[in-house]
Formats: C-alpha cells, structure tokens, sequence
C-alpha cells in the first residue's frame, strides 16, 4: 500500500490534457530571479555612467508585456518633466534579455512622488532601492 507522501506526489504529477502547475510555478519563480539580477545589472551600469544619480528604485506594478524591468532614477543633473515613462527594447548583446522601462526624476520630483503629490502610472510602487557600487562613486569623471 503506497503511503501518504507517495500518493500526494501521484496527485500532483501531470494528468493528460493539463498543465502540471508546479512546473508553471517553477517557471515564473525562475522567469523572475532572471529580471531581478538583469535588473540590478542595469542600475549598476547606470551608476557607472550617470554621475548625477543619487538612488535608482525598483517600480513594481502591472505590466501587460509581461516582465519587464521598471527602474525609478533620482538624478540632481536632470531637469524637472514630470512622469515620463521611457521604454527600451531588449539587447541580449548587452546582458538585458527583457524590456525596461526609466522614469528618471529630480530629488524634488522624488519627494513629491513620496508625499503623493505627483503620481506614477497606475498601480506602480516604489520598491527596493538598488545601491551605488563603490566602483561608480566618482562615475563620470575623476574624483
């Protein structure tokens, strides 16, 4: 007679015609991993060559497109335009296998967006922040 944990496993394998949902699971956990480490790739990179960047945040929200990395950039050297949402392709040549999407604002516009004074798209957050590597602290230029 199988035991419990055998017959459980039984349950869960895939039945013809359906989709095994572990498997599914497994996938989108993987699919996500992937972004996130392209994610933090391309913060780094935008460090290293935007010497006026003073944080980069995580967007989280709905996206249509699938995964799609959404990056929020503080940056003192910009000038103030509100939200505007700027996408770029993937460029599997570079690294970045998923499509981004920068919104870069001042310090000022940042805080407007904390006190909710200045919205972004509908249903995006800010999430975690990406740190400044040490390698980018004198980025553009020399110290």
């Amino acid at each position: 007679m199988p035991d419990r944990d055998q017959a459980e496993r039984g349950n869960a394998q895939n039945r013809p015609g359906q989709p095994n949902l572990e498997e599914i699971f497994e996938q989108k956990q993987l699919e996500s991993h992937r972004q996130a480490m392209e994610a933090a790739a391309l913060a780094r990179a935008h460090y290293e060559v935007e010497p006026g960047l003073r944080a980069i945040y995580r967007l989280e929200g709905p996206d249509p497109n699938g995964f799609r990395i959404k990056l929020l950039e503080v940056n003192e050297q910009t000038v103030p335009t509100g939200i505007v949402p700027v996408g770029f392709a993937p460029h599997p040549a570079s690294g970045l296998h998923y499509p981004s999407v920068v919104i870069e604002v001042t310090p000022q516009e940042f805080e407007a967006i904390q006190h909710k004074r200045l919205n972004l798209p509908a249903g995006w957050e800010v999430r975690d922040s990406y740190e400044r590597p040490a390698s980018a602290d004198h980025a553009g230029g020399s110290p």
